[in-house]
């Protein structure tokens, strides 16, 4: 893959665990990165932000503290994070972005972590997903990566996330790189699209993190169709941002909202979306229950009409509800949501063509817990 990791320990996480990473790229590539919409954004953030003009050399991500919400000094630590791995590895500064999550508002203990820079350039190995994955981790109960190789082209990635998930991203952070040689406009279009399908339709608990990035990165070693490099990059993304979700604190269970036939896209979304975020749909599913009532109030609950006595409901392979509820499905659908990790409701609006799928996870007690003790 070309791609190189090193790896440190700045002490940001219990138990000694490495909590820093170091990626560095072949040659300065042509990138597209996408951050968090919230306006309070982390200083590593607003840093990356400002510094990034299409092209990237290196990476370097802290785990444990988000470097949010600690005044100017957060934009300090992240120039002096850039500013360190410059100097290990003698490359321009400027392509150098620094990534940063974990818990807000606790000064970054720069020393160590400059200590753990040094540690992670001085030895560089091929890049390990699923290490690079573990090292970025917080809450993630297991590693999130990918890898997709389809003749020449390959694609492949690594993330973060389990809790503090909703759009604008979702506390994720996602690392997709591909082989393809893209210029950086057809590289922008193309993130921004994938985004949208991927990482902008899943939501754990539809809270938006202040820490969201999402990168692209062409390697640029291998000329392919454009069509094939997208089917691949949205192969891997779509995995990463489902291994979020699956992952979701304290979740047993996937939520696949599906809504099709509807007149335009924006009324699917906002609706897979209303039904997806849905805190009852979502304690529903945990408690195993086919409660179909739930699902069309959600429905319902958008800007977009529907006609509720044309609209389909499916838990399933089973139709619960099309203008009157069918209580042998429910009982079905029961016994599908008591035997599957992955509960499927599909919604037909019967009255176009678009439609759109969303992801969550289930809500359950371990969420409560998690998040109740998260700071203390």
């Amino acid at each position: 893959m070309d791609v190189l990791m090193g790896v440190g320990k700045a002490g940001l996480k219990s138990g000694g665990k490495p909590d820093l990473l170091v990626v560095v790229l072949p040659q300065s590539c042509n990138a597209s990165f996408l951050f968090t919409q919230n306006h309070f954004k982390s200083a590593s953030v607003l840093y990356s932000e400002k510094v990034f003009k299409g092209t990237v050399r290196a990476l370097v991500i802290n785990s444990g503290n988000a470097n949010c919400a600690v005044g100017r000094e957060g934009l300090l630590h992240a120039e002096l994070m850039a500013k360190k791995v410059s100097e290990c590895l003698d490359i321009e500064e400027e392509e150098v972005l620094v990534f940063s999550t974990g818990v807000i508002g606790k000064p970054l203990p720069i020393g160590d972590v400059l200590s753990a820079i040094e540690e992670a350039c001085k030895v560089l190995e091929p890049l390990d997903l699923k290490r690079a994955s573990d090292v970025i981790s917080t809450t993630d109960r297991f590693p999130k990566y990918d890898f997709v190789k389809k003749g020449k082209l390959e694609a492949f990635g690594f993330a973060k996330g389990a809790g503090m998930i909703h759009p604008h991203m979702a506390t994720m952070l996602a690392f997709v790189f591909t082989n393809a040689e893209l210029s950086r406009e057809v590289l922008e279009k193309l993130h921004r699209e994938i985004n949208e399908r991927t990482f902008n339709s899943i939501s754990v608990d539809a809270c938006m993190s202040t820490n969201d990035s999402f990168g692209l990165i062409s390697l640029g070693t291998h000329k392919e169709e454009l069509e094939s490099v997208r089917e691949a990059l949205e192969e891997v993304s779509l995995s990463l941002a489902k291994s979020i979700v699956q992952d979701g604190e304290g979740a047993t269970r996937v939520i696949k909202v599906h809504v099709k036939n509807a007149s335009i896209s924006l009324k699917a979304r906002l609706i897979a979306q209303a039904v997806a975020t849905s805190n009852l749909v979502k304690t529903a599913v945990f408690g195993k229950d086919p409660n179909w009532g739930r699902i069309v109030a959600a429905v319902g609950s958008t800007a977009f009409p529907v006609d509720q006595f044309k609209l389909k409901v499916y838990i399933g392979n089973h139709l619960v509800y099309d203008g009157k509820v069918h209580p042998k499905a429910v009982e079905l659908a029961k016994r599908y949501m008591e035997e599957s990790q992955e509960i499927e409701i599909v919604v037909d609006l019967m009255e176009g063509k678009e439609g759109w799928t969303y992801y969550s996870s289930d809500l359950g007690y371990d969420y409560i817990r998690i998040n109740a003790e998260y700071t203390t």
